[in-house]
């Protein structure tokens, strides 16, 4: 596993995508609504080296941007809230 990303998402008010690094976690994109859906925009960090393709990326909803964020080498956890 090459990434660990924390996603905090909510339908409605959007979501935070945090890195996991070995000094704790780093907040490396948003996404936000946007008519029926969520965009992501990767925020201007070093920690987002590797992680560019999730610039612009579009999901339905926090499931969907959960399983587009997933790859080989990314884990996605959402925290229970």
């Amino acid at each position: 596993m090459d990434f660990i990303l924390r996603l905090q998402c909510d339908d409605v008010l959007g979501a935070k995508i945090e890195r996991e690094t070995p000094t704790g976690l780093v907040t490396i994109a948003t996404a936000v609504p946007l008519g029926e859906s969520l965009e992501v925009h990767l925020l201007d960090s070093p920690a987002n080296a590797g992680l560019e393709f999730l610039n612009g990326l579009r999901a339905r909803d926090c499931g969907d941007l959960r399983r587009k964020l997933a790859r080989p080498n990314i884990m996605v956890v959402m925290p229970d809230v």
